[in-house]
């Protein structure tokens, strides 16, 4: 069992997996830095060049490709939604809207903005099995958050 955190850009995905993976140990698989290996591009650029559907596609074929490894916790870039993930439990890092759209407003037009936000916070908030709200937290208060999840969870399930 493997554990997928997603988020919006914004939520602080990048420096909380830095925190899990340098300070508590955890094998964590970033999507965006193999997007960016394999594209040549950054995330930004991406954005910019396909679109939100597009990256989004790309998203998942990583993600397929991780989802019979074991103990590993995998962080999306924050496009992908409304796809099925049998294979991993999913932490939620939820943004507020403003901040999200703030961040990306230069690179994808304010219309698509919104309509991503809502559609990703609504199926994330009902399908996930943990959601933080990255306000009021540090990043090291959520990375423990999740460690401790990944602990009850994941090393748990491996042992019974």
């Amino acid at each position: 069992m493997n554990l997928f955190i997603t988020g919006l850009p914004g939520s602080g995905k990048s420096t909380i997996v830095k925190i899990l993976r340098d300070d508590f140990g955890y094998n964590v698989i970033e999507v965006e830095k193999i997007l960016e290996v394999e594209t040549g591009k950054d995330f930004y650029t991406l954005l910019r060049l396909y679109g939100i559907n597009q990256v989004s596609k790309m998203e998942r074929r990583i993600i397929d490709r991780f989802a019979k490894t074991c103990d590993k916790i995998l962080v999306g870039c924050g496009m992908l939604h409304d796809v099925e993930f049998e294979e991993f439990l999913k932490i939620y890092l939820k943004v507020p809207k403003d901040k999200f759209i703030q961040r990306m407003r230069k690179y994808i037009k304010f219309q698509h903005l919104e309509e991503h936000y809502l559609q990703f916070h609504h199926y994330y908030s009902k399908n996930s099995e943990l959601v933080i709200s990255i306000e009021h937290k540090t990043k090291y208060e959520i990375a423990m958050i999740i460690a401790d999840f990944f602990k009850k969870n994941i090393l748990h399930h491996q042992n019974t």
